[in-house]
């Protein structure tokens, strides 16, 4: 049965409407499924959901990132203004859609470069309805001043890591629950996988960023390249100046991987191995709950106890020689590699689907 709500979800990643016969559209990003699997779950269990999603690229134009290339003189001043114009035109659609219409909810999520204390102080002062923040970052770190001037005027802010919640808490947070923001969504993943198979044609893979705030991630990497590991690498985040010190990494990078071709790798892949940013002290990413999605066996550094169990659902490792000696056993172990990405799966169906995490969003937010 549907909730009685009115819900207005704002995101500036992106959202795919799949239409009748897609499931994945194999060049969006990441963060852009996310999007689309619980605005789209908002749909289904509320009975009034609308979306208003801005496209990565009008926040972040091609034009702006070419004039920063050539280094043109006054590209600062040109950079500012054609901003201000995006901003102003991203926050005039929001506030004429709202004015229009009464939500009881507005969910904001992802990629907020539109989103100040001016355009929130506007809403609350136009009706009563509660404010919405789902965050998977470190806001001491990663927000910018604009975006950390906002965090007051939420009513209640979802993170995923609980080692944030005295920084939001610090920079004036309402409230604060912890509630992963990441999921799996087993059913597209398999029928992706169900037109390739998934025959292991790598030994170890990672797919994720590699860049400045990531220069430990190729540390380990490389580690592990030196004593012989056979490991892919896709990555879409990549500063040649931090690589080139890693000559080794380098020579293994296959180019980036999202949305089909991601899913793809991970079903081919015997371990997907996974290392969070430094920002995000006891875990919680993307790649958690997309691994086991694709019924792939994960090495990981951190995992909350209470989401996946250690050694029956997911592998954690201590540190580079840990890891090194995890990889090669279960390598040469695969009865004990295939149990353990089995459960991991089962586990994800049970309690980290998209649908688990909307359920328990609004559940939370009707108390």
């Amino acid at each position: 049965m549907k909730k009685n709500n009115k819900i207005l979800y704002i995101s500036g990643d992106g959202i795919w409407n799949s239409g009748q016969n897609k499931i994945y559209h194999k060049h969006f990003s990441i963060h852009t499924t996310k999007n689309y699997f619980i605005s789209r779950e908002l749909k289904l269990l509320v009975s009034h959901c609308e979306v208003i999603n801005f496209s990565w690229w009008f926040g972040h134009p091609r034009l702006i990132k070419k004039l920063e290339a050539f280094g043109i003189r006054g590209t600062t001043r040109i950079k500012s203004i054609i901003m201000h114009i995006i901003n102003f035109i991203a926050k005039s659609i929001i506030y004429l859609k709202i004015k229009m219409g009464f939500y009881d909810l507005i969910v904001l999520c992802d990629n907020l470069f539109f989103i100040d204390e001016a355009i929130l102080n506007k809403i609350k002062r136009l009706n009563t309805s509660k404010i919405v923040l789902l965050s998977n970052v470190s806001p001491k770190y990663l927000l910018t001043q604009f975006e950390r001037e906002c965090i007051p005027y939420y009513d209640t802010i979802f993170i995923s890591d609980l080692g944030h919640e005295m920084e939001w808490k610090d920079l004036g947070a309402q409230r604060v629950i912890r509630l992963p923001i990441s999921a799996g969504a087993p059913n597209t993943y398999q029928k992706i996988i169900g037109k390739v198979g998934d025959n292991k044609i790598y030994d170890v893979v990672f797919i994720g960023s590699l860049y400045g705030l990531d220069s430990y991630k190729l540390e380990i990497l490389d580690f592990l390249i030196s004593k012989g590991v056979d490991i892919n690498i896709w990555t879409s985040e990549l500063r040649e100046n931090f690589i080139n010190d890693f000559p080794r990494v380098k020579s293994r990078i296959k180019g980036s991987a999202h949305g089909e071709k991601m899913i793809k790798i991970l079903a081919q892949s015997k371990i997907a191995l996974n290392i969070h940013i430094l920002t995000q002290p006891w875990g919680g990413n993307l790649r958690l709950f997309e691994i086991p999605s694709a019924k792939t066996f994960q090495i990981v550094d951190k995992c909350p106890s209470d989401w996946f169990i250690d050694g029956h659902e997911i592998v954690l490792f201590k540190n580079k020689n840990d890891l090194l000696s995890k990889i090669n056993y279960y390598l040469n172990n695969d009865h004990e590699r295939i149990r353990i990405c089995n459960n991991g799966f089962k586990r994800l169906v049970k309690e980290h689907t998209y649908e688990h995490r909307v359920k328990k969003l609004l559940n939370t937010l009707h108390r």
